[in-house]
């Protein structure tokens, strides 16, 4: 069974449709970082204070034919323009710690694929 890291970077406002497309899929679990944005672009201002907006960066561990469930549904939504952000995977070679119901119902999803 292999594992991906797949990263979400998004507006702030984008946080909970990227949950709720993951959770469509079957995914749960994510891990949410605020963070600010670094443009080469203008930076709005107002008032004289510089805007840059706030980024949210959505990171879950997922098996690997999961997470191209995903990424799948996120790039449906970025098409028809209904939503922008960044989103990718890193593989991970190793790793411990997760729940092992996490693990039985990955173990579950994968017999389920080999009896079709």
């Amino acid at each position: 069974m292999k594992f991906v890291n797949l990263m979400v970077i998004t507006s702030a406002e984008n946080e909970d449709a990227i949950k709720n497309i993951a959770k469509d899929c079957g995914a749960d679990g994510a891990t949410v970082i605020q963070g600010r944005g670094s443009s080469s672009g203008s930076k709005k201002s107002f008032f004289s204070l510089t805007f840059e907006g706030n980024q949210t960066i959505v990171n879950y561990v997922l098996e690997e034919k999961l997470s191209k469930k995903v990424l799948r549904a996120i790039n449906k939504m970025i098409l028809d323009d209904e939503l922008s952000c960044v989103a990718f995977t890193m593989p991970i070679s190793h790793i411990v710690g997760l729940d092992r119901e996490v693990l039985r119902k990955f173990e579950d999803t994968i017999k389920k694929e080999d009896d079709l």
